[in-house]
């Protein structure tokens, strides 16, 4: 994931900034939200400065200011970094994106012309876009009946935006619930919404289940399951379209004490007479 950002301070200070905002959980944009997730710590950032700009000495604060918010906006449409194809939050001269979740982020990018060209024609091509397929949700629906969700979803992640929206449009004008494809257009607007429109974390999403296991003897204490479950080897094995991530609950389940096994306890306490084993007075 990018983040483009502006400071007119040092860099030290400004990622300062970042890393203790992040703590605050009062502050809920895209960027602090990613890094209070799990497995999420800015100890694994990289900085990578893409422009200085320099100024003569008699401009004033507010056109440094407003210079650093343009150059900003032009590295934002470049590397395509709005949420969620990035971090970026707040936009210049657009709004915030999780305050408005109307923004179109499409229309924030920059639309490349096209390089002149001879009236020659071309023997190969432009190879890389002949070997990018599109997609139907007719061929996404065969797959999933094939290979199952997994491999649907799978294929979901390889398709380009702009083949994404196409899928979205065509799954959002199937509603018929006797529909043949209504259970593969679900899957398949529940990716899209997630990846082609902004979205804000909520507290339910990030809810942790139990997960009971049967305790057989204590060298299962040796075992570290949250360990485990927190390691980002797992974290990154994890499929692009589950929402919720967060590990489980780690419980055991005991099984029945050997007395009731050897001893046959219950019955034994259920035929007890109390009277008969009285002394005698």
């Amino acid at each position: 994931m990018q983040y483009v950002g502006q400071t007119g301070r040092s860099l030290k200070t400004r990622f300062r900034e970042h890393a203790y905002h992040s703590r605050n959980k009062k502050l809920r944009n895209f960027l602090y939200n990613h890094f209070r997730k799990t497995g999420h710590d800015f100890k694994d950032v990289t900085v990578q400065p893409v422009e200085h700009l320099t100024y003569s000495n008699d401009v004033t604060s507010s056109f440094k200011s407003k210079s650093r918010f343009i150059a900003e906006h032009n590295w934002i449409r470049n590397l395509q970094t709005p949420f969620p194809l990035g971090l970026n939050d707040n936009i210049y001269q657009t709004g915030n994106i999780s305050k408005d979740p109307s923004i179109d982020i499409f229309k924030i990018f920059s639309i490349r012309k096209r390089k002149t060209r001879s009236h020659g024609i071309r023997k190969n091509g432009n190879i890389k876009r002949k070997s990018r397929k599109k997609l139907s949700i007719l061929d996404l629906h065969n797959v999933r009946l094939i290979f199952g969700k997994h491999a649907m979803l799978s294929r979901l992640t390889s398709l380009s935006l702009t083949s994404l929206k196409e899928i979205d449009e065509q799954a959002d004008k199937i509603i018929l619930s006797t529909d043949p494809l209504i259970r593969t257009a679900c899957l398949i607007q529940s990716y899209t919404q997630h990846v082609l429109r902004p979205h804000i974390d909520k507290l339910s999403e990030h809810q942790r289940f139990f997960l009971k296991i049967p305790f057989i003897n204590k060298g299962i204490d040796f075992i570290d399951l949250q360990g485990i479950f927190r390691d980002k080897s797992v974290f990154d094995a994890i499929p692009k379209y589950f929402k919720n991530t967060e590990p489980p609950i780690i419980c055991y389940k005991y099984n029945k004490p050997i007395r009731n096994t050897i001893f046959n306890y219950n019955k034994i306490v259920a035929d007890l007479n109390i009277d008969e084993n009285m002394p005698d007075t």
